[in-house]
């Protein structure tokens, strides 16, 4: 549960900074994020749906 609070807030935070970013220098930014999203967009939607599948929990059998 902790590495999930901290991965959010992380998340959050390279959010803001985007956002900030964007206002500042749209144009660039918006080159930047369409290349981001073509190479990353894939992957961080394949991370988001393996981390969201139930865990096992493993039972000792002694």
């Amino acid at each position: 549960m902790d590495f999930l609070k901290g991965f959010l807030r992380n998340l959050a935070l390279l959010i803001l900074m985007g956002v900030v970013l964007f206002v500042l220098f749209p144009d660039i930014m918006r080159q930047v994020f369409g290349l981001y999203g073509a190479i990353f967009g894939p992957l961080a939607i394949l991370f988001l749906v393996v981390s969201a599948l139930p865990k096992k929990s493993k039972k000792s059998s002694r």
